[in-house]
C-alpha cells in the first residue's frame, strides 16, 4: 500500500514539476529572443493538465473503496469506480488534444464542454450508484 502511495506521490510531482519547468522554458526563451514560442507555454501547460488528469483517471478504479461505500454491492461500486476511471481518462485525452491541435477559441470552447461533461457523467452515475444502495422505505 505504501509502495502504491509514493508512486502517486511521484507521479503528481512529476507532473507539477513538468507544469512549472516547460511553460517557464517557453517563455524565457520567447523573452530572451531565442526562440519564438508563441502560445507554447499556455498550451503545453493545459496539455500537462490534461495528462494529469488522465493519470488521475487511470488510479481511480485501482483504490481501496471505504466499507461504508459498499452499501450498493461490490460489484456495482466496482463499476462505477471503472466507469468515472475511464470517463476521466478521456476526457483527459480528449481536454489535452483539443488544447494542443485546436485554435485558441475552439480549445476554449470544447475544454467547457468536455470537463462539465464528464463531471455530469460521473455525477449521474454515482447518484444512481447511491440511489441503488439507499434501501426503499
Amino acid at each position: 500500500m505504501l509502495a502504491r502511495q509514493d508512486n502517486g506521490l511521484r507521479t503528481g510531482l512529476v507532473i507539477a514539476a513538468l507544469m512549472v519547468a516547460i511553460p517557464l522554458a517557453a517563455k524565457l526563451a520567447n523573452r530572451f529572443g531565442w526562440a519564438d514560442t508563441g502560445d507554447l507555454a499556455e498550451r503545453s501547460l493545459l496539455a500537462l493538465i490534461g495528462a494529469f488528469i488522465m493519470t488521475t483517471g487511470n488510479t481511480i478504479p485501482k483504490r481501496l473503496v471505504p466499507a461504508a461505500c459498499l452499501d450498493a454491492g461490490a460489484a456495482e461500486v466496482q463499476g462505477f469506480l471503472r466507469l468515472a476511471g475511464w470517463t476521466w481518462v478521456l476526457a483527459g485525452l480528449a481536454f489535452a488534444l483539443a488544447c494542443l491541435f485546436l485554435p485558441r477559441n475552439a480549445a476554449t470552447a470544447a475544454t467547457f464542454i468536455i470537463m462539465p461533461a464528464a463531471i455530469a457523467l460521473v455525477l449521474i452515475a454515482w447518484l444512481r450508484l447511491r440511489a441503488a444502495a439507499t434501501p426503499a422505505r
